[in-house]
């Protein structure tokens, strides 16, 4: 996974596509806070789920998808991306059941 991940974050840097920065699956306390015994890291798994300068992941519980697990059995879950595209920051916080589309405009951070 990690030749996978070098390879999308060099392709994606070229062309000021999608580069998740930061991203993380658990539970998550507040408005960029995470409670890190509650939630894991999974940069490298969404990154290699970027094709064309994209990330989208269905209406299902991320929990299955390649290099996630459930950090906090039983609790409500959410999913936390802070991404570069094309050379400006963006950031969504999303329930673990929703839909992940991105890059969108209304996710841009100043």
């Amino acid at each position: 996974m990690k030749d996978a991940y070098e390879r999308s974050v060099h392709i994606e840097r070229e062309r000021h596509g999608l580069v998740i920065r930061e991203a993380w699956y658990g539970k998550l306390v507040g408005e960029g806070e995470e409670d890190h015994n509650k939630v894991i890291d999974v940069i490298i798994p969404l990154q290699c789920q970027v094709r064309d300068s994209k990330l989208i992941l269905q209406t299902t519980s991320k929990v299955g998808l390649p290099g996630f697990y459930d950090p906090c059995v039983g609790e409500e879950k959410s999913v936390r991306v802070v991404y570069e595209f094309r050379d400006a920051m963006h950031e969504v916080t999303l329930k673990d059941t929703d839909l992940v589309a991105i890059p969108r405009q209304s996710h841009r951070i100043d």
